[in-house]
């Protein structure tokens, strides 16, 4: 049983040739599969037909449909894939900042760098605010490798010369 027949009022500057340059150019893999899914679907493919090619499901490619008529164009390549979580309260060139500054090694704590993002961007994050920060940005705290309490120096870095006082099995 047929559905109801698709159509779609595309803004002027949409037209095919537009969405697939688009589609072809753009690098995030999502938007990427959704700009693909529009310029089928403004080529004159189905619903049914445009969710088989790209590998996502009706109800999926009727979302994006959803989101290009509320918004347009702009509005589905803005839509943020994965919910609606709180969005970060610095900008993008402040990230860049932070990363910038906490890459000279210049902080010991977590707490360290949210006092500089305080004092600097006047935004407050709790500790676990800016792990996230930090984890986003790629920075990884400097830890020194564990150290035993028995661990025996100086036995160590005679090992390293090569004076143990056990010689080394024979391979066989």
């Amino acid at each position: 049983m047929p559905g109801k027949a698709f159509v779609m009022v595309w803004a002027a500057a949409d037209t095919e040739e537009a969405l697939k340059a688009r589609y072809l150019e753009e690098p995030h893999r999502r938007r990427r599969q959704w700009l693909h899914g529009l310029w089928l679907l403004r080529r004159g493919w189905g619903v049914r037909e445009v969710a088989d090619a790209v590998g996502a499901g009706r109800r999926t490619v009727e979302r994006w449909i959803d989101w290009y008529r509320t918004a347009g164009l702009a509005g589905v390549l803005t839509h943020r894939p994965g919910g609606s979580g709180q969005r970060s309260r610095l900008t993008a060139d402040q990230l860049d900042q932070v990363g910038d500054e906490v890459a000279t090694g210049r902080f010991r704590t977590v707490a360290e760098v949210g006092m500089w993002i305080g004092a600097t961007f006047g935004v407050t994050y709790r500790p676990g605010g800016v792990q996230d920060v930090l984890g986003r940005l790629r920075c990884h705290p400097k830890v020194p490798r564990p150290l035993h309490e028995k661990a025996d120096l100086a036995a160590q870095e005679g090992w390293k010369k090569g004076d143990s006082a056990r010689p080394s099995p024979e391979p066989d």
